[in-house]
Formats: structure tokens, C-alpha cells, sequence
């Protein structure tokens, strides 16, 4: 205790603060995810890494290029362990294989995930497509089913029909998939009343 009673400062209190402060920054810089370049510093970032490159693995990858690039890894670490057992005593040896294998392999990963990536995107829009299509057929059965619903005098035809909901959806978003009235008829037969499939003007 000091004379004007206060407690004098633990030796080495004010160096452990700074390390107790350092430690936290250095916790708070770490990455959220992993990237190439970015070491794993304990087992708490290597579970979550894994958690999260295998979930961007899982959203991009079918189950066949995820079995590749397994297969790929399997076979470059086995390659890398025999390489450290058949030769320790010439390392430079070692490290010039090692850097040749990684290159290769990082090569074929790299291109089963870009390939990967393109045949997700692909299946993504054709999905797309495919929905949007979905939408617009029945956006046309909709138009074609009013406008039956008012022709009281059952003035319109089927063909007629379709010429007219095809002229509607060119001035909707669906425009560029809607490719002729000749689609259009097919999408809206099942809405045609008796009257509009019978020979016959109109």
C-alpha cells in the first residue's frame, strides 16, 4: 500500500493488459470464412472454415464434381506423403515435386469448380426459363378465359383467340417468351369453350 493509500500496481499488470488487448484485436481481424492465403491459428476456425467452404461447396457443386474434387485431394496428399517417405534426405527434391503436384492439382480443382459453377449457373437460368414459362402459359389461359367469359355473341375462335391474348403478353415482361400465336393457341386450348374450337368464321 502506498502512503497515500492507494494499492500499488501488480508487476507486469499493465504488459499483460496490453497482450489480454492484442489478443482480442487479433481475434476480432481474423476472417469470418476462409480463403486461399488465410491460415487456420486453432481447431474452433478449422471446424468453422470447413463448415462454411463446404456449404459454398454445396450450393455451387453438383455431387459428381464434389466427388472429383475429392478424389483429386485423396490421390495429391498421397502423392505428397509418398514423396516425404521415399526421399526425406533430398528436400529440395521433395519441395519441387510437392510445388509441381500442387500446381497440377490446384489446376484440375480449379476447373472442376469452374466447371462446376458454369453447369449451376446453367441449370439455374434454364430453371428460370422454365418457371417464367410456366407463368406466362398460364398468365395467357387467364387473358383467353376472360375475354371467352365477356364474348357473349361467341364471336372469337380459338385462332382468333390466341391473336389477341399473344398481342396482350408482347405489352407484359413475358414478351421475349412468347414466340408466336401459334404457341399461344396451343397454351390456351384447355380454357376454349365448345363454341370457339367449331369450324366456322371468327
Amino acid at each position: 500500500m502506498s502512503d497515500d493509500g492507494k494499492e500499488a500496481p501488480a508487476p507486469g499488470l499493465g504488459f499483460h493488459t496490453l497482450q489480454a488487448k492484442k489478443y482480442r484485436m487479433e481475434q476480432l481481424a481474423r476472417p469470418s470464412h476462409w480463403s486461399p492465403g488465410v491460415r487456420v491459428k486453432s481447431a474452433e476456425e478449422y471446424d468453422r472454415y470447413a463448415d462454411h467452404l463446404a456449404r459454398e461447396l454445396l450450393a455451387t457443386c453438383t455431387p459428381e464434381h464434389m466427388a472429383v474434387i475429392a478424389a483429386q485431394h485423396m490421390i495429391y496428399s498421397d502423392e505428397l506423403k509418398c514423396l516425404l517417405e521415399e526421399d526425406k534426405t533430398d528436400l529440395d527434391k521433395v519441395f519441387k515435386s510437392f510445388f509441381k503436384i500442387t500446381v497440377q492439382t490446384s489446376t484440375m480443382t480449379a476447373m472442376t469448380a469452374v466447371e462446376a459453377y458454369r453447369k449451376h449457373s446453367a441449370e439455374k437460368r434454364a430453371a428460370g426459363v422454365r418457371a417464367r414459362k410456366v407463368e406466362v402459359m398460364a398468365l395467357a389461359r387467364k387473358i383467353a378465359a376472360e375475354k371467352w367469359r365477356n364474348d357473349i355473341d361467341q364471336e372469337f375462335k380459338i385462332g382468333k383467340m390466341a391473336e389477341m391474348v399473344f398481342s396482350d403478353l408482347k405489352e407484359t415482361k413475358y414478351c421475349k417468351l412468347v414466340s408466336s400465336a401459334g404457341a399461344v393457341k396451343r397454351w390456351i386450348k384447355p380454357e376454349a369453350p365448345y363454341f370457339a374450337s367449331q369450324p366456322g368464321p371468327g
